[in-house]
């Protein structure tokens, strides 16, 4: 089994023979901390995404923001690239966690690191509650880098 940072993950899956197991830090840390199906059924939402879809990115602390932030810069470059479309993004820092679900077609999910399972679980319930998809980070990155079948693989079998 190889485990990669979500952020390469392209680039490993192409140096990694489809023979050995393959995965992320970042889905092995969904299934830790929050509902993996819950999170890939969520990423593949990303496929219905259109112009003028709002997007919430969820983070669960207030980091330090980077040029290059995955949250606030990559994520949304990826999305908008893989769907073609424009979409809009906010940002929830924090303990902030929107009331309005409802205006978002997909919420969007750090890893956790910095929340316990419990209040993970709470989150997504929130998002099931209100009738909208939550995926992570690193499943996300999967989904749209074109590697989500491999890396949920090892947890799933051949039914990925």
């Amino acid at each position: 089994l190889v485990i990669t940072d979500s952020q390469v993950v392209l680039k490993v899956d192409g140096d990694v023979p489809p023979t050995v197991s393959l995965t992320t830090f970042s889905i092995l840390f969904a299934r830790y901390k929050g509902d993996l199906d819950i999170l890939v059924e969520g990423a593949r939402a990303i496929d219905r995404l259109r112009d003028g879809d709002r997007v919430l990115i969820a983070e669960a602390c207030s980091h330090h923001v980077q040029a290059d932030d995955i949250g606030r810069v990559k994520i949304p470059r990826w999305l908008r690239q893989y769907v073609g479309a424009e979409i809009s993004f906010d940002v929830a820092a924090g303990f902030d966690f929107p009331e309005n679900l409802e205006d978002y077609r997909l919420v969007i999910h750090c890893g956790a690191c910095m929340l316990n399972r419990m209040e993970m679980v709470r989150r997504m319930r929130e998002c099931q509650r209100r009738g909208v998809p939550v995926t992570n980070y690193g499943v996300a990155i999967s989904k749209v880098q074109g590697v989500l079948e491999r890396v949920i693989k090892p947890f799933y079998g051949e039914r990925a």
